[in-house]
């Protein structure tokens, strides 16, 4: 109960604190009295909530401190590991959003000629990257609190980042063509409507160019495999393998993995097939060779495999 009283009384005064900082933005832009608008006190109560989501995440709010390194590693612990990842993706996304919304606010109340727009790529790509870098530095905090020794720890119920041995990276690089393989074939035999796809976020993402592309690729091909790596076959895999068993574990997660995905899978549902093979094959890889490294070359490679399947409707 004190947690909790604790935590409403932050999100109550950082919501307000944000509302009053934007009202104050506001005046010094205009060089006019704050008079704030709903819409304005919406905003800056989301940028208050979104304060309010990062130190929670990392747990600097006093009365919600995270003690030092966890004691146990188990389904309470794999629940806050998915939990965290998705809040800081949600955190990192709100935040960009945040500063679009705001950029539009002050520079309308100052009369410039400017407006972020909201639909528009640049946006989409700061969301992206914004939420990607909030989840990265989250689950290497949280990630760190299990400590030094089940950090390295390649049984079932440890996080399992340490080196592998060379044929496992080689059986990786296998499985990831064997996939593409199946994306393929999926592809000739139920061929996807180019239409449908090219309507979702991520395909209006890969029409950016120079830089903005570089970027994005970048963080499609190496920081979310490795993000999500770390997350679903690393620090919930460890937690659920410890109370269920390593198939169980496999599983569970692999299936999760699949839901993380549905926004774009839903589009063409024989996605979920190869989605599927990626997350299993990787926890396999996890099991068999005691180590997270070549399931995230595996990741690489299938993300990598997959933007060139999906160019061929193209």
């Amino acid at each position: 109960m004190r947690r909790l009283l604790f935590g409403l009384g932050w999100l109550l005064l950082l919501s307000a604190a944000g509302a009053a900082a934007l009202a104050l933005l506001g005046w010094a832009a205009t060089g006019k009295p704050p008079v704030a608008s709903p819409r304005q006190l919406a905003t800056g109560a989301t940028l208050g909530l979104n304060v309010y989501l990062f130190l929670l995440l990392f747990g600097r709010l006093p009365g919600l401190r995270a003690s030092g390194v966890l004691a146990a590693w188990g389904p309470a612990q794999a629940v806050v590991s998915l939990l965290g990842f998705l809040g800081a993706l949600a955190a990192g996304g709100i935040a960009c959003t945040n500063i679009f919304i705001v950029a539009n606010l002050l520079l309308g109340a100052a009369q410039v000629g400017w407006h972020a727009d909201m639909g528009g790529q640049p946006a989409l790509l700061a969301t992206a990257f914004g939420g990607e870098t909030a989840a990265a530095w989250w689950i290497c905090w949280y990630l760190g609190r299990a400590g030094a020794a089940r950090l390295a720890d390649g049984g079932p119920g440890g996080i399992a980042w340490r080196p592998a041995p060379w044929r496992a990276y080689g059986v990786a690089a296998l499985c990831a063509a064997a996939i593409i393989g199946v994306v393929l074939v999926l592809f000739t035999l139920l061929p996807p409507n180019p239409k449908a796809l090219n309507d979702l976020p991520s395909a209006r993402l890969f029409a950016a160019s120079g830089w903005a592309i570089l970027g994005l690729l970048l963080l499609v091909m190496v920081i979310g495999p490795v993000v999500e790596e770390l997350v679903f076959r690393g620090a919930a895999f460890a937690g659920l393998a410890r109370r269920f068993g390593p198939v169980w574990a496999g599983a569970i997660t692999t299936l999760l993995f699949m839901a993380l995905h549905a926004q774009d899978k839903l589009h063409y549902p024989p996605g979920f097939i190869d989605v599927g093979l990626m997350a299993a094959a990787s926890c396999w890889l996890r099991v068999k060779f005691g180590s997270i490294r070549p399931g995230i070359l595996l990741h690489i490679l299938y993300n990598s495999g997959l933007l060139f399947a999906a160019g061929l409707p193209h």
